[in-house]
């Protein structure tokens, strides 16, 4: 699979991810966060939108880039992104999470292979 489509799919599921966490953080913390939570765990959880926002954004902007420097730190940080997010929803479903943590688990996974597969393939081996 080509590296702009992998930032493309990348960047939409991280923009629902990112949606989902502002308008519904409880729904989206996956059962670790009772239905009751306050207002203030509530706002606090809404600033991961943030962060889940500003990966689509970055993934779209960069999906036509041309191979760079840049371009291979979007790369490397997508790869440790996905591959962690994984490791860390795998460890969440063994502590009690639930099963339901697999699937985003298995999407992770596969955009982590996905980003470095075709990273190996496209970064630049010099750039200025």
């Amino acid at each position: 699979m080509k590296l702009n489509v992998i930032l493309i799919i990348s960047a939409v599921y991280m923009a629902l991810i990112g949606l989902g966490h502002l308008f519904a953080p409880v729904a989206m913390s996956a059962g670790a966060v009772p239905v009751d939570a306050s207002s203030g765990l509530i706002a606090f959880l809404r600033h991961y939108a943030a962060l889940f926002i500003s990966m689509a954004v970055m993934n779209w902007m960069a999906r036509n880039s041309e191979a760079s420097t840049a371009r291979n730190a979007i790369v490397l940080a997508n790869i440790v992104v996905f591959g962690l997010g994984a490791i860390l929803d795998v460890v969440a479903v063994l502590s009690g999470a639930g099963a339901v943590g697999l699937v985003p688990a298995t999407i992770n996974l596969v955009l982590a292979t996905a980003f470095f597969c075709a990273g190996r393939m496209s970064m630049s081996a010099k750039t200025s």
